[in-house]
């Protein structure tokens, strides 16, 4: 019976992979100048080149640690829509930490530092959701959207104000020293260090579910609450739990892409991350090893019609309507399967 849910679901995500791949094909037929081309833009040229490969894995580093943090928040029946928002402040912290962190601390505790307080930001900002639905019962969708949105309109208004480069004619903070860059590991992509603690908090956290205390009664929280009322577990505790852990790791990517291909906090650099992120933890259904090809293919999706966007002359409003439609297909092959979980 495991093994058929499994390949239920494993079926589910491939037809979902597969009718995006096809929308995108259609759409490029329709609207490319040369379909030929615009395929293998699509299709090939990500993995052309070792700048191009290289870039479209550094893609897939905040895909993999959000998505992990909605994953982790998806397991406790909590659902965080804040991750625009807790991206942003995690960038902004660790950004201005970097800026001002004195040489002397050295490159490697200034690292430390940046992806601490990024993440220590985020799970502050979910926590806030955690707590309003623990003891008020307000729906942790609506709070950590809002406070996503109030988030988002004050840390613009630092990078657009205080903190703005006034030697930039663009609306971001100034260049973080290149001292406190993340090193490249795959030169001369934008790929750096981040990728091992990526796949490092994949294994971190599938042992720390499949094999903890705390994951197990996480997981009893998140598929029966009078169940695990009745056993003993605080289920107030793991809600509120979850949703930091979940905000922690978005903080953490939006520090971490600060110190690492942005080198800068950016206006608007998050550009639907938080958003993608929901996509890959929904096509993993759960699964820790499956957050990696889940990043991989959202990444894929972005990378080609970037690509497309850029050499075919496809108007931008379409590859949009194409990225939205083909998360569509992705949430309509998955979500039935989650919410019978939920009912079961």
């Amino acid at each position: 019976m495991r093994n058929q849910r499994a390949f239920s679901a494993t079926f589910r995500v491939l037809m979902a992979a597969a009718f995006s791949i096809i929308l995108a094909a259609t759409v490029l037929l329709l609207f490319a100048e040369d379909f030929r081309s615009a395929l293998w833009q699509f299709f090939v040229e990500p993995f052309s080149s070792r700048y191009f490969f290289g870039n479209y894995i550094a893609d897939t580093v905040p895909l993999i640690i959000s998505g992990i943090g909605v994953s982790i928040a998806f397991r406790s029946k909590n659902f965080n829509l804040g991750g625009e928002g807790q991206i942003y402040a995690g960038a902004l912290a660790g950004g201005v930490l970097a800026l001002h962190a004195p040489e002397a601390f050295g490159p490697g505790t200034v690292w430390i530092l940046v992806a601490f307080i990024g993440a220590f930001i985020g799970a502050i900002i979910g926590t806030i959701s955690g707590l309003l639905k623990a003891y008020w019962r307000i729906s942790e969708m609506i709070s950590s959207y809002l406070i996503s949105a109030i988030i988002i309109n004050i840390s613009d208004f630092f990078i657009t104000g205080p903190l703005q480069d006034s030697t930039s004619n663009f609306q971001t903070t100034a260049q973080i020293p290149s001292v406190f860059l993340l090193p490249r590991i795959f030169s001369p992509s934008k790929l750096d260090i981040s990728i091992w603690l990526a796949l490092f908090l994949v294994l971190f956290f599938h042992i720390l579910s499949k094999k903890s205390k705390m994951g197990f009664e996480l997981r009893v929280c998140g598929e029966n609450e009078e169940f695990a009322r009745y056993c003993g577990i605080s289920v107030r505790a793991y809600n509120i739990a979850a949703m930091a852990i979940s905000g922690g790791m978005y903080g953490l990517s939006g520090a971490l892409l600060v110190i690492g291909p942005q080198g800068r906090v950016m206006r608007g650099f998050s550009s639907g991350l938080g958003w993608s992120a929901i996509s890959v933890a929904l096509l993993a259904q759960g699964r820790e090893t499956a957050i990696l090809p889940a990043a991989l293919f959202i990444a894929f999706l972005k990378a080609g019609s970037d690509h497309v966007m850029i050499g075919s002359g496809v108007p931008s409003e379409i590859i949009s309507m194409l990225q939205a439609a083909a998360m569509l297909f992705i949430t309509a092959q998955v979500m039935p399967r989650l919410w019978q979980r939920q009912r079961q």
